[in-house]
This record gives C-alpha cells, sequence and structure tokens, in this order.
C-alpha cells in the first residue's frame, strides 16, 4: 500500500444502524494551524474520514490541552439523516448534489448521504452517510467527505482555492496557477518542480489570512495528470511512478511528488504571483496582464462559496480582495511551445512574477 492511494475501510453491512448519541470514536487533527475534531458514531466512519485526511495535508494530533476544537464534524453512518425544510433555496452543487439553505443552515445532499452545517460557535458540521449502493461508491463518499471539511474549515477561516502553487527557488515569491480541470494547472506545476522550483499542490489551496497579507497551504498530498501529459512529458520516471485514477476525475493518474522531486514541498508560501491558464493548442504562448478588478472577477468564479456561503462570506471575499492586492496576475495562453518544456515554461513564470509580460 503506497500513501498515495486513499484506501477505504471495508464496506459496512447495509443493514448497520447506530441508534445512540453517544460518538463511538473521537479524533483531532490539525491544519494550517486549526484544530478539527471528528467524532465517528462507528468505526468505519472514524476509518473512512481517516483515509481520506490521509491523502491530505492533514495531521492527526493529540487531545489539544486547554483549548477546543475550532470546528467539529460529527459523523453516522446509516442512521436516516433529517429532512432539508422544504422552504429552503436549492442548487446544484459542482461535482454533484445539491445543497437547500436559508442563508445560515446548509443541506448539502449527494445520493442519499447528507451534509448539514449549523449557524454555532464553535462550528459544528453534521455528517450522515447513506447506506444505499450509490451512496456508497468511491466517488459518492469522496464528495461528501470533502463538503463537509470544507465547510468546516471555512468556518476557521480557511478557504479551499482549485490551483497549484510554487515557489521560486531564487527569489523565495510564491505563485499560483488557478482553473478548473484541464486548465494546465497540473502540468505548469510538475514542469516547475522538475527545474527546481519548491511546489505546495498541483490542484487545491487552502487560503488564509496571515500578516501581512494572504498566505496559501497545500492541501492535496498527490499530484493528478492526464495520460496525455505524461506522454508529453520529459520525466523519465513519470509513467512508473503515476497510479490510480483519481476518485472526483477517473481520467488522471496519480503520483507522489516526493518521488520525482525529492526535497521539493514546502508547507506555505506568501503569493505574489497569479495565474490563470488555459491550453490552447496552438504553436505559440501568449500572456495578458489583469487589472485588479479582471483578477477578482476571476477569483469569485473560481470560489463560488464566497458568495454561497453567507456566515462567512464577508470574510471570504475580503481575503480574496487582499489576494487580488497584494499579487501580479495574468492571463496564460499556454501553446504547444511551452506544455511540456521545463525550462522554457521556468524562465516564463519567473519574468510573470517580476511583472514582465514580454
Amino acid at each position: 500500500m503506497t500513501s498515495i492511494e486513499v484506501i477505504l475501510p471495508l464496506q459496512p453491512p447495509v443493514e448497520f444502524s447506530d441508534k445512540s448519541n453517544r460518538p463511538a470514536h473521537e479524533s483531532f487533527y490539525t491544519v494550517a494551524g486549526r484544530f478539527l475534531c471528528v467524532k465517528a458514531h462507528d468505526e468505519w466512519s472514524a476509518q473512512l474520514f481517516e483515509s481520506y485526511f490521509s491523502g491530505w495535508h492533514v495531521a492527526s494530533c493529540a487531545t489539544p490541552k486547554g483549548r477546543k476544537p475550532d470546528a467539529t464534524i460529527a459523523v453516522r453512518f446509516n442512521s436516516g439523516p433529517p429532512a432539508p425544510p422544504v422552504e429552503f433555496t436549492s442548487f446544484d452543487v459542482a461535482l454533484g448534489g445539491r445543497c437547500h439553505t436559508d442563508g445560515r443552515t446548509y443541506y448539502f445532499e449527494i445520493q442519499d448521504s447528507m451534509v448539514r452545517v449549523v449557524a454555532k460557535s464553535p462550528p459544528l458540521v453534521e455528517v450522515w452517510i447513506g447506506g444505499s449502493p450509490s451512496a456508497r461508491e468511491t466517488s459518492a463518499l469522496a464528495r461528501i467527505v470533502f463538503n463537509a471539511v470544507m465547510a468546516a474549515l471555512r468556518r476557521c477561516g480557511l478557504f479551499e482555492l482549485h490551483g497549484g502553487g510554487v515557489v521560486d527557488p531564487t527569489s523565495g515569491v510564491g505563485a499560483l496557477f488557478i482553473g478548473p480541470s484541464g486548465s494546465g494547472k497540473s502540468t505548469l506545476t510538475m514542469q516547475l518542480a522538475a527545474s527546481g522550483w519548491q511546489y505546495l499542490s498541483d490542484d487545491t489551496l487552502l487560503l488564509c489570512g496571515a500578516e501581512p497579507g494572504v498566505e496559501a497551504w497545500a492541501w492535496r498530498r498527490v499530484f493528478a495528470v492526464t495520460e496525455p501529459t505524461i506522454a508529453a512529458s520529459r520525466l523519465s520516471r513519470l509513467e512508473s511512478v503515476a497510479t490510480s485514477p483519481v476518485p472526483f476525475d477517473p481520467l488522471k493518474r496519480r503520483f507522489e511528488p516526493q518521488e520525482l522531486f525529492p526535497g521539493g514541498f514546502v508547507k506555505a508560501c506568501a503569493p505574489r504571483a497569479l495565474i490563470f491558464p488555459a491550453v490552447t493548442h496552438e504553436p505559440a504562448t501568449h500572456v495578458e496582464r489583469l487589472s485588479q478588478s479582471s483578477t477578482m472577477t476571476r477569483l469569485l468564479k473560481m470560489c463560488p462559496w464566497s458568495c454561497y456561503d453567507r456566515p462567512v462570506a464577508r470574510e471570504h471575499l475580503e481575503l480574496l480582495s487582499r489576494l487580488a492586492r497584494q499579487s501580479v496576475a495574468f492571463d496564460l495562453f499556454a501553446g504547444r511551445d511551452l506544455m511540456g518544456d521545463a525550462e522554457r515554461t521556468s524562465t516564463l513564470i519567473a519574468s510573470l512574477m517580476k511583472g514582465e509580460t514580454g
């Protein structure tokens, strides 16, 4: 078993039901200086969260003495989730599922599983794992766990960003690649890591406030790349280290970045450049510098919960605004001359971080 694989616990019997209100398992974790508590009402649910946490930059820890958790996640299997109130507003959630809310309480419904986020202090996120076969598919479990954890982290001042992060080894300055799946984030991050840049993650980061600005923290441990990226890469060992598909995106294969880039990991950086890539398949690459307002528009598009999750929306929006103010930003239209060329990528991104566009 390798650490990049999310090894799920054995599937519980469908007839399993926990009627107790007392959690059987209580575990504590730390991420970016925050403490999370997972209270599971059965061993399988505890193992489920532990399995997914092993694929993220989340560390288990002892019970914090004299300090309460910043957020608690309570999880049950097959115990009958509550129905969302009919008067709540509903909308579809990215990657599948539906959200119901009145602006204070949130229900995330995926198959017959449910996440409920209530407005209380300290924050509480409740999870009911459905007993149907569809609810226990790997993709459904991945979505329910991810939504629960992200809701908890937002209430701790940590906000998800779909992006990769790197640090220039010469200047020590951080840059983020921000965009949807297929935009080239993983490829560009991988090419820079191959050129000696430090890396945080190729796909998922956490943003948080820091003095004097905004920090980005690594979240996902593994890198994930498509078969065409593997084929075009000049990294000789990539094919051999890339293994199982990603639960959210089965067209991508995962690998442990430290196997190819030993000593390159860094847990956090202060971003000074934001790059929004798109793969064009054109012969040449071109770049356009963005104004702060255009940068903010792109950040909002990539961070929909900054508007949907109203109890923390003000903090989230202010964080994105600070990030836009502290950074130079560019649209990067990556052509065939860039994709697969690590040296050219390093030269270009280093120049962009200095504010140069050509």
